[in-house]
């Protein structure tokens, strides 16, 4: 088998616009893992938003021994940009990388200046700065995980070991304008990255999906050239740049098109089956 791991984003790329997954990618996904394949989901997303992935592979198990716990494919998913992998079923971590504190807290003044909703994460637990349509929003799309706002950053230094990363969710039009702003002023502070139309997102400068996709290929003795990564957006060019074979969804923004080697159909024509059917069963 040329390819021996399988990357790929969820929102906009794995998934539907309905946030499915359907019977063919379910069955493209399942044959992958059951041939040996690594299958790794890459997310701006916490780790509670993997399950979708480790219900699927529930009673799966993988064809290589080292990859399988209680008869059940354990397949590693990187999470929050890359500032953090699990394995999913284990749910054993495999590396954290922390926002640091002061740039955590400057990103979120600065949001707070200019009157965005924005969302933090620290590891498992959520903060918003606000309750509005777009936290709650968020919130429901996390099953509903427990909201705490938060005012006065110094409240998250107090209860937590660290910033996972901080969200701002705004008007696509502002994201397009704020995020090359934003770039410029932290420069290698931080990674500043849209992970979808109206979400701009801060997190370490040791972050990001490819450096994450990079240390689980090593992890699992993975040559880059055994690797497709598949995406749609701009957080997802690291992963992209970095895979032996990088494939955008039709539905990807031009620029992520033009980075890739090849181009398959849009998430909901399920471009992700059409890829591993094609370029790892096939």
């Amino acid at each position: 088998m040329k390819y021996r791991l399988l990357a790929t984003d969820m929102d906009g790329t794995l998934v539907n616009d309905k946030a499915e997954l359907t019977e063919r990618t379910k069955k493209a996904v399942i044959k992958a893992v059951e041939a040996g394949v690594l299958f790794v989901a890459a997310t701006g997303r916490p780790f509670s938003n993997v399950a979708i992935i480790n219900r699927l592979l529930d009673n799966v198990k993988s064809g290589i021994d080292a990859y399988n716990i209680d008869n059940c494919a354990d397949m590693p998913c990187i999470v929050f940009n890359g500032a953090a992998a699990y394995m999913g079923k284990s749910k054993r971590q495999l590396f954290e990388r922390l926002l640091d504190f002061e740039f955590a807290k400057e990103a979120f003044e600065i949001g707070e200046k200019r009157g965005v909703a924005q969302i933090i994460w620290t590891g498992p637990r959520l903060w918003a700065n606000r309750v509005c349509e777009e936290t709650l929003r968020y919130q429901r799309a996390c099953s509903g995980l427990d909201m705490t706002i938060v005012t006065n950053f110094e409240t998250i230094a107090n209860e937590t070991k660290g910033v996972s990363k901080v969200l701002w969710i705004t008007d696509p039009k502002k994201v397009t304008q704020f995020r090359p702003e934003m770039c410029v002023y932290f420069g290698e502070k931080l990674k500043c990255v849209s992970s979808m139309a109206h979400f701009l997102e801060f997190v370490s400068s040791k972050a990001g999906k490819g450096a994450a996709l990079a240390d689980i290929s090593k992890l699992y003795g993975i040559n880059q050239s055994e690797v497709i990564a598949v995406g749609d957006s701009y957080n997802d060019i690291c992963m992209l740049e970095y895979a032996g074979f990088s494939v955008a969804v039709e539905n990807a923004h031009d620029d992520i098109r033009t980075v890739c080697d090849h181009v398959t159909l849009s998430n909901n024509e399920d471009g992700v089956a059409e890829v591993i059917e094609r370029f790892i069963l096939g």
